[in-house]
């Protein structure tokens, strides 16, 4: 409930501090989380905490096809009711994952195809932009279809922010992608719509 200033080091010896576009909370070796500020938020665990956590992210024991289990460890039929598994309490009444599915079924075939069509998207795709390093990596389709469905209930800088952090996280798991999109397409803070 404080506020401080970055870097902070907590008494526990947890070092809150910004890298590259990402709000870094590090409590060394065991868990690092990376928050972009848009839509990103990365958890690296360490090797002691193998088969020893539960959630949205997953077990953590290297089968990733059981993964995505409800709280009480059945299969989630969609990501709606794994979502509604893992709230905590303070979460039940004020977080409201239904109203994304409304948006996106609101979301019809003409204005999907204005999206796919505005260039805005077209960025984690073009072969002479700043991912082109990853392609051969990690396939940006995904996170394109992610980012002009998402586009439908989204500002459109948001989204755009938030769909190349996206796409430029994970290529940085590679180790083949800088962080000079950030600056260059004015991603460096959240825009509100």
């Amino acid at each position: 409930g404080s506020h401080v200033s970055i870097p902070f080091v907590t008494g526990l010896s947890t070092k809150i501090f910004t890298q590259e576009g990402f709000l870094v909370i590090d409590s060394s070796p065991d868990i690092q989380i990376r928050y972009n500020g848009f839509n990103v938020i990365k958890i690296i665990i360490g090797e002691r905490l193998q088969n020893k956590v539960c959630g949205l992210c997953g077990n953590f024991n290297g089968d990733q096809t059981d993964d995505y289990a409800t709280l009480r460890g059945k299969p989630a039929v969609s990501s709606v009711v794994l979502a509604q598994s893992w709230k905590t309490n303070g979460m039940q009444k004020s977080c409201n994952e239904l109203q994304y599915s409304q948006y996106a079924a609101s979301c019809d075939n003409v204005q999907i195809q204005e999206l796919q069509s505005d260039s805005y998207c077209l960025k984690l795709t073009d072969m002479k932009g700043f991912f082109q390093p990853c392609y051969g990596l990690l396939d940006p389709l995904p996170f394109y279809e992610s980012c002009f469905l998402d586009g439908c209930y989204n500002h459109k800088k948001v989204q755009l922010c938030g769909s190349l952090a996206a796409y430029g996280e994970a290529c940085r798991t590679f180790g083949i992608l800088g962080t000079e999109w950030i600056e260059k397409e004015n991603c460096c803070k959240r825009t509100r719509g």
